[in-house]
């Protein structure tokens, strides 16, 4: 085999690498990674309390029904009749056993307790996975839940990450809350696909993280921008709580504090915890998590009472 020969064969195989390398970057990665954020069934093992009798909760088993048709499953006390009811909603790969230590402490403050796992996690049915998109689904039927049980009593949200993320959503769709309490919420659908992207594996947000999003929306068929919690954010009148740890990098208290400067509400916080990582500002610092919510919800609680307006109080 002469030298030109070596030459054009050595020509040809690199091409045919770039092109592989290419397919498998921006075809095979993309739809593996739209199939993951989507299709996963995987659920973090939970720590502390297990069930509502560790932590002295009366609970009856609920179920009820999102608007698409998936069975949801939780658990109710009803409190005091006087007071709100707060729907708790777990993170991503969570179930209600993440919230239940809060659900107690809000029981014993009077509050009725609604605490329910999401579609495709803990005992609610299969489905898709998307990212707070049709979970805010789930959260505007646990409210109509809770409408059913309860009347006409205030309802809050209180939810971590991507359950912090499908009550702003959910805010938006089915308006008529109280306040939230959202705890390490993300920005976007957009964003943290492009933030996590770059967060876990240093690729660009184009035009690899675009193709994720174009994919996942086409399968799923919705509109990644009803992901934006920013925007949403903009449209609600509610007052909110937004609480970020200090040493969370997947979602920072930059994003917290872009997202308290988008709302109009007079009533509104900030809470960072020092030295949380994403989603454990209650484990970091249980007193000042929970002494902080309360103070706030202390400036909500007169007018979500006394009145349950579209937009809040």
């Amino acid at each position: 085999m002469n030298r030109a020969t070596v030459k054009r064969w050595l020509i040809r195989s690199m091409i045919a690498i770039a092109c592989l390398f290419l397919f498998i970057l921006l075809v095979v990665f993309p739809v593996a990674a739209s199939f993951l954020i989507t299709n996963g069934r995987f659920q973090y093992r939970e720590r502390g309390p297990l069930t509502p009798e560790a932590v002295g909760l009366a609970v009856t088993n609920v179920e009820f029904t999102s608007s698409d048709g998936i069975p949801l499953r939780g658990w109710w006390n009803p409190g005091d009749p006087t007071m709100p009811v707060i729907i708790f909603v777990h993170g991503l790969n969570r179930s209600r056993i993440e919230m239940l230590e809060r659900g107690a402490d809000a029981s014993r403050r009077g509050y009725g307790v609604l605490l329910f796992d999401l579609r495709n996690h803990g005992e609610s049915g299969k489905a898709y996975k998307t990212i707070g998109i049709f979970e805010s689904r789930d959260v505007c039927a646990a409210s109509m839940a809770v409408r059913e049980k309860a009347g006409l009593r205030a309802q809050i949200l209180w939810g971590v990450s991507m359950g912090a993320s499908s009550a702003i959503l959910a805010a938006k769709q089915c308006p008529g809350f109280a306040a939230i309490v959202s705890d390490s919420s993300f920005l976007s659908f957009r964003d943290t696909v492009s933030h996590h992207l770059n967060l876990l594996f240093r690729l660009p947000s184009f035009p690899i993280a675009n193709l994720i999003v174009a994919i996942t929306s086409m399968r799923m068929g919705f509109d990644p921008d009803d992901g934006d919690v920013e925007a949403a954010i903009r449209k609600i009148h509610v007052p909110i709580l937004f609480i970020a740890g200090g040493a969370d990098r997947r979602m920072p208290p930059e994003l917290a504090e872009r997202m308290l400067q988008a709302s109009g509400h007079p009533v509104k916080e900030l809470l960072v915890i020092p030295g949380a990582v994403h989603g454990e500002a209650f484990r970091t610092d249980k007193e000042k998590y929970l002494n902080s919510v309360y103070r706030f919800l202390g400036r909500v609680r007169y007018n979500a009472t006394a009145s349950r307006q579209p937009g809040g109080s």
